[in-house]
């Protein structure tokens, strides 16, 4: 079993971790902090029994994406379910490595949420970050150079970039960003 944890954490008071998901903020302690605390900053494994149950809390409250397959696929899917947010704070990307610095261009730069399957159809298709395409002026143009007639019908696009080559390589740098804390997912 895999798991992905959402939201943003806020604070942490004492034993209390206070999360922000989607407007509202939740007060997780001991097991289910925990547990989300594993899940953030990238994909684990839940081990079971009460663990399991509070992880199924999580879920149901949003703060948590839950996958019974372990495989590559799974990441990816998981994934799919997701909104990927960067972190507001400045980063430093001299570190990063090519396929990461371009991945925060479309994140930051993009002027709409990109989706995991939309960032791994730009790296695909080696669509650069060019000014033509960032910024929300340029919202119209971007969705254009992704959803053509043949990507558009719903489920698609998705089905599509889970057999891209392009996929692995993406999920893993979107790994990346979020164990370093760049991004965060809801």
């Amino acid at each position: 079993m895999k798991y992905l944890s959402k939201g943003l954490p806020l604070r942490r008071s004492g034993e209390t971790l206070i999360i922000s998901h989607c407007g509202k903020e939740y007060e997780l302690t001991g097991e289910r902090a925990s547990i989300w605390v594993n899940g953030r900053c990238g994909f684990d494994a839940a081990i079971g029994g009460s663990q399991y149950t509070a992880l199924q809390d999580l879920a149901g409250q949003g703060l948590a994406e839950i996958s019974v397959d372990t495989d590559s696929d799974s990441l990816f899917r998981l994934m799919v379910n997701c909104v990927i947010c960067p972190v507001k704070d400045k980063a430093v990307a001299i570190l990063w490595n090519p396929l990461e610095r371009r991945l925060w261009i479309w994140l930051t730069k993009a002027g709409l949420r990109l989706t995991i399957a939309e960032l791994v159809f730009l790296i695909e298709n080696d669509i650069k970050p060019a000014a033509k395409l960032l910024g929300d002026h340029n919202r119209q143009a971007l969705t254009e150079a992704i959803y053509t007639a043949e990507t558009i019908p719903d489920g698609i696009l998705e089905s599509r970039m889970e057999q891209s080559p392009a996929r692995d390589r993406t999920v893993r740098a979107i790994q990346s960003l979020l164990r370093n804390k760049r991004i965060f997912l809801i």
